[in-house]
């Protein structure tokens, strides 16, 4: 994305509750925001009123990991709301979660005074495309990011939905999302994001990251179907490698219909952000979500590949089969006419009457030799 150049807001004085990490290092601070006034709600300076919390204390808990599998947001729809530290010289920021689920969260934010009907929409819209645009000195989008279920071996694509301007950020969801937790968690350990536009190119960074690592997990299963398609006579272990086969094309194709807009956004040139965002350049995020556009398609060729392989070997095993059946069926048909013949109920029959003690053998031995005859002349004829 290219550069504009706008001009910085002024954050007015707010008041806030500090709240130290640990007692002998320095003060590395994270603070709840408790405005002052409502003339002060401004998306650059504070955010809607709340009711007043208590503080939160960061030496309570340990670091990591941090299991946030049965926190609830508050009745007000917000999750979480902190005062990240600045780093370098650079002042400090705050960040406000809210849960869109909640109804009234979702009337906070539609009569938040400094945010533009354009953030609102995408604050509050139900379309989960990534996109990030910019009017007003305010940037909105939306990210994608997997589902924080509670299982770590499954990946459902979500979507959060942001609002920044140069000292704030505000973020949504409808379902937890890994990637807002991993800054929590790294907010709390003292390493965050640098600002509101960092915070947004981390989470980014981070579902590359678990698509390229889920991307990875996918690929290692096919390696068990490589060896079951490279056994030449085992045909056993065919009749669910195309159920297993789909199951990785539809995971792949599900996350490259969310990799490949995202890819476009973050490589758009048209849309210009300010400097003071950070969003300026995605050399990281976009070089990682390349490289797993990259792996979809390695992973589809591969798949691609196996499923045309098993096609090939499906298809040899039944014509196998049917070769088995079209030869049985033509040495039982010499037989098949000469009991027919023998079975027709008329007059002066070969070998039949009481006179004929070994007639049945004799018709016996007969169609024994018209099924070795047509078998010789199969194998003359090379066809057996």
């Amino acid at each position: 994305m290219s550069c504009g150049s706008r001009g910085t807001n002024q954050r007015p004085p707010s008041v806030a509750i500090q709240v130290q990490q640990g007692h002998q290092q320095p003060a590395e601070q994270v603070t709840a925001i408790v405005p002052r006034t409502q003339a002060e709600l401004s998306l650059a300076t504070s955010q809607p009123s709340v009711p007043q919390r208590a503080p939160v204390s960061l030496s309570a808990r340990p670091p990591i990991p941090i299991d946030l599998s049965e926190a609830r947001p508050q009745t007000d729809g917000v999750v979480w709301s902190l005062r990240v530290p600045g780093h370098d010289g650079q002042p400090d920021w705050d960040w406000w979660h809210y849960d869109l689920v909640n109804g009234q969260a979702r009337r906070a934010l539609e009569h938040h005074p400094a945010l533009p009907e354009f953030a609102q929409s995408i604050l509050l819209g139900t379309d989960e495309t990534p996109r990030i645009l910019e009017d007003d000195g305010v940037i909105a989008g939306v990210m994608p990011a997997f589902a924080r279920t509670g299982d770590a071996e499954e990946f459902t694509v979500s979507a959060w939905h942001f609002a920044l301007a140069q000292h704030a950020l505000i973020t949504g969801r409808r379902s937890a999302s890994r990637s807002l937790v991993h800054m929590w968690e790294a907010v709390r350990r003292g390493d965050g994001p640098t600002g509101p536009g960092d915070l947004v190119e981390r989470c980014i960074v981070d579902f590359a990251r678990a698509a390229r690592s889920h991307l990875a997990t996918l690929a290692a299963k096919l390696e068990p179907i490589e060896d079951v398609l490279l056994e030449p006579r085992d045909s056993a272990g065919l009749a669910d490698i195309g159920r297993k086969l789909g199951a990785v094309r539809r995971e792949a194709t599900r996350l490259q219909r969310v990799l490949t807009p995202l890819a476009r956004t973050l490589d758009d040139e048209d849309e210009e952000l300010p400097l003071w965002a950070g969003l300026t350049e995605h050399n990281i995020s976009l070089r990682l979500v390349n490289a797993a556009l990259d792996d979809i398609a390695a992973l589809n060729d591969r798949a691609r590949s196996l499923q045309d392989e098993l096609t090939t070997r499906l298809t040899e095993e039944t014509n196998r089969r049917l070769y088995i059946v079209s030869v049985v069926t033509t040495l039982i048909v010499p037989g098949t006419f000469i009991t027919g013949f023998f079975g027709m109920n008329t007059g002066g029959m070969l070998w039949a009457g009481e006179g004929m003690r070994y007639g049945t053998l004799y018709a016996t031995m007969l169609c024994v030799g018209a099924i070795l005859a047509t078998m010789l002349w199969l194998k003359w004829k090379r066809l057996l």
